[in-house]
């Protein structure tokens, strides 16, 4: 199936501009955001306003959602937080491209270097989040490489 999808979006004005226009494409979408572990997107707003608002804006709605450009640990909190999360929306989100830095975009901004987690702990984090959320789309962002996807493969693989 083709698709289109809308990534790294940090505000719930730029996801709705592009929800509504891959929408116009007739086309399925996917709409991807990079969160906070408060559970909202870079922006302050939490995340289930953000999939409610683009739901009930984009006729037809997106396919699914995605988080990209977030650690595991930062996605985790996202997925679960008690006021700014939904059970919706652990519906809607399908997936992770996670990044291996534990830190904010604003932490990052100021790295010299690439901050880079040790591959067999980024599998068994999203591996993890595959189980615990049933996330189905799994992989990489910032900082990932061949190692840290054949390690995520084979844990799950190995269920």
């Amino acid at each position: 199936m083709d698709f289109l999808l809308a990534a790294t979006l940090p505000a719930l004005s730029e996801a709705a501009g592009l929800a509504l226009a891959m929408a116009a494409s007739g086309r399925p979408y996917v709409v991807s955001f990079v969160v906070r572990p408060a559970g909202t997107l870079l922006d302050g707003t939490p995340l289930k306003d953000a999939v409610d608002a683009i739901d009930a804006l984009a006729n037809p709605p997106p396919l699914a959602y995605l988080i990209n450009c977030t650690h595991a640990s930062f996605a985790r909190a996202a997925l679960t937080h008690e006021a700014n999360s939904s059970p919706r929306v652990r519906q809607r989100v399908i997936g992770l491209l996670a990044n291996t830095a534990p830190f904010s975009p604003e932490e990052l901004d100021d790295s010299s270097s690439l901050v880079e987690e040790d591959p067999e702990r980024f599998a068994r984090a999203l591996a993890e989040l595959h189980r615990e959320l049933g996330l189905k789309i799994l992989g990489g962002c910032c900082g990932t490489d061949d190692r840290h996807i054949r390690a995520l493969a084979g844990q799950l693989a190995s269920g």
